[in-house]
Formats: C-alpha cells, structure tokens, sequence
C-alpha cells in the first residue's frame, strides 16, 4: 500500500513538471513570436511602400498611368482590409485618405477617372502622403512646372 501511494505521488509531480515545462515553454513562444512581429511591420512596410516609392517625384505621364494601374491592382488585392488601400488624386479628381478616413474604401472609377485624365505626352509631379504607421495611404498627382 505504501509503495503505491508514493507512486501516485511520483506520477502526479511528473505531471506537474511536464505541465510547468510546457507553460514555460508556450511562453517563450509567445515572447518570440511578439519581437519578430516588431521586425516584421518595419520590413512589411518597407515592403509595402517599395512597390510605390518608384514613382515618387518628377515623373513621365506614362509613369503616372502605370501607377494608376498598379494603384488599382493594389487595392483590388487588397479589398477585405480597407486600410491597406490607397487613394489617388489629380486635380479635382479623387479624394485623398486621411488618418480619420483611413478605414474608407477606394472607389475603383477614381482611380480610372485619374488615369483617364493623365496624358502620356505630359510631365507630373507624384508626391504620397503616409498614415503614422508608414505606409503610403494617398498618392497626389500634379501637373509638374
């Protein structure tokens, strides 16, 4: 009788360590998980705004095009989060995103009416405007002088 219960004692301390030995180790995980994740918005951003960044300045008219294009391939993949979409303005074309409307979904016809309205023949300037997070959230054309 006394050696069984000192094997029941013996089984239910090497329960509880394995139970101990796995919480500290789920949050370990945790603890890792949470320091990549911070590593990996800089680099997601970074990323994200890359594909932009290229028309940034003095640009062709048919640059300023191909930007609408890629504006309307980004937030056609990007339709179920309406923050990663981004807004495209020339002249009174367009309505710019701002931090209080950043939740707001892009029309698709903006875009095509800024594109519509760009020449190949002409010169723009291409400036973005950056939510606080980093990434690109509105892009504004203007005829270059």
């Amino acid at each position: 009788m006394e050696n069984a219960s000192k094997a029941l004692i013996i089984a239910g301390a090497i329960l509880l360590g394995i139970l101990i030995v796995g919480l500290g180790m789920y949050i370990y995980q945790q603890a890792v998980g949470a320091m990549e994740g911070i590593n990996f918005d800089t680099q997601q951003i970074q990323s994200y705004n890359a594909k932009f960044e290229q028309y940034e300045g003095r640009q062709s008219g048919t640059s300023a095009i191909q930007l609408c294009n890629d504006v309307r391939a980004h937030n056609s993949s990007n339709q179920a989060d309406a923050t990663l979409q981004i807004s495209i303005t020339y002249g009174n074309i367009g309505t710019t995103k701002t931090e209080a409307t950043l939740d707001t979904e892009v029309d698709f016809a903006t875009i095509t009416n800024v594109k519509n309205a760009l020449r190949a023949g002409k010169t723009y300037n291409i400036a973005f405007t950056t939510a606080a997070s980093g990434r690109i959230m509105a892009i504004t054309i203007t005829d270059a002088q």
